[in-house]
């Protein structure tokens, strides 16, 4: 009787949607690691042509797959939410594409600081402009891009910052998203993105956090977030 009371108090002030989100981004994230990543494909896939161009794309892919596809399912059959719960309509665009107008100003300058990183420019851009310089292999490249980022944004924006700020408020939201997004770039969670880089994650996911929930949607910041890459790997692909 003890147990079950306490469960009851347990869950009693609990959002669920907002922790089984949580659980759920646990999850595929864990999923998206051993199963999403590089070596996973280089495992599988050992013998493709082209493999260091290939293991990029189905990277990205997967992020799009695991985070997007598989979390807007969930979002839509096992949280009960609509298209525009899940921030994929155009909420305010007056704000959205005023904030992305100042972006293609800002953005820029802060991509080219990244020059100036070493880690960086040993990182980025993922693939050699040099060995897959041809237009398909660029297109392809970018458009997994999107696809990347697409994934990214739902899963962190949408599916965890959508659902925690009405439990949480908007700023514990941003942060609660902002935590686990620089978590997840960096060397705890197995990814090992460059220092600059998850330092900046903090920054930017605060950022993203507020266009996210004060627009509604998640376009805004995901032109933003991809600005960034983009722009990030043509002036170390031009400049160094």
């Amino acid at each position: 009787m003890k147990i079950k009371i306490f469960f009851k108090n347990l869950f009693k002030d609990s959002d669920w949607k907002m922790v089984v989100s949580i659980l759920f981004a646990t999850i595929i994230i864990f999923v998206y690691f051993y199963f999403g990543s590089f070596s996973a494909f280089e495992k599988f896939f050992p013998n493709v042509k082209d493999l260091a161009f290939w293991k990029i794309i189905y990277h990205n892919c997967m992020s799009f797959i695991l985070f997007f596809v598989v979390g807007a399912l969930f979002s839509r059959f096992a949280l009960k939410n609509n298209g525009r719960k899940m921030g994929l309509g155009f909420g305010d665009y007056k704000l959205g594409l005023k904030l992305c107008g100042i972006a293609l100003i800002i953005v820029p300058l802060v991509a080219l600081s990244t020059v100036l990183s070493p880690e960086m420019t040993s990182t980025y851009p993922l693939i050699d402009f040099q060995a897959y310089g041809k237009w398909y292999y660029i297109l392809g490249y970018f458009a997994s891009y999107f696809l990347y980022y697409v994934g990214w944004e739902f899963l962190f924006r949408s599916l965890i910052l959508f659902q925690s700020e009405e439990k949480c408020g908007v700023l514990s939201a941003i942060v609660i998203t902002t935590m686990i997004s620089a978590l997840v770039h960096s060397s705890i969670a197995g990814f090992g993105k460059p220092m600059v880089e998850t330092l900046s994650a903090i920054p930017a996911g605060l950022i993203f956090g507020y266009i996210t929930s004060r627009t509604k949607s998640i376009w805004y910041s995901l032109f933003i977030h991809m600005l960034v890459g983009f722009m990030t790997d043509m002036f170390i692909v031009l400049l160094v």
